[in-house]
């Protein structure tokens, strides 16, 4: 009750309130380039893995692009109980971070992510891939 009073009082003086998401709402709603989204601190970020290359957009809660210039991420991906692959990513252009290495992906890897940005904390994400998600349109 005290979080709806308190969204009024912002509305009322025409503030705008973003509510963190959880894993199961990215998991039910399209992401911009069909990959899986997390959330970070302040950060959304969308794990795309494609054919030994990653790309990990990231956003503001609102959905704005961060500018990832000067930025890196290392990524694990660790498939079974014997298999780990380490994938560092550079800034590659607005919003996003990307690398390239050899690794495989099954049905169930996971990746856990630790994307550092100049001036900001680094924010730590877990991931599992193998799922498909929809991808939307984004202009």
């Amino acid at each position: 009750m005290r979080r709806l009073a308190f969204a009024l009082v912002l509305l009322a003086l025409g503030c705008t309130v973003t509510w963190a998401h959880d894993d199961e709402y990215f998991v039910t709603h399209p992401t911009p380039h069909g990959g899986q989204m997390r959330m970070a601190g302040p950060y959304h970020l969308e794990l795309v893995a494609r054919q030994n290359e990653i790309t990990i957009y990231v956003t503001d809660h609102g959905g704005e692009a961060v500018d990832t210039a000067g930025g890196s991420a290392k990524v694990i991906i660790t498939s079974g109980k014997k298999k780990r692959y380490v994938v560092i990513l550079s800034a590659g252009g607005d919003n996003a971070l990307k690398g390239s290495g050899e690794f495989k992906l099954g049905t169930s890897n996971t990746a856990s992510v630790l994307v550092a940005l100049p001036g900001q904390d680094p924010q730590r994400a877990q991931f599992t891939l193998g799922a498909s998600k929809k991808s939307r349109k984004h202009h």
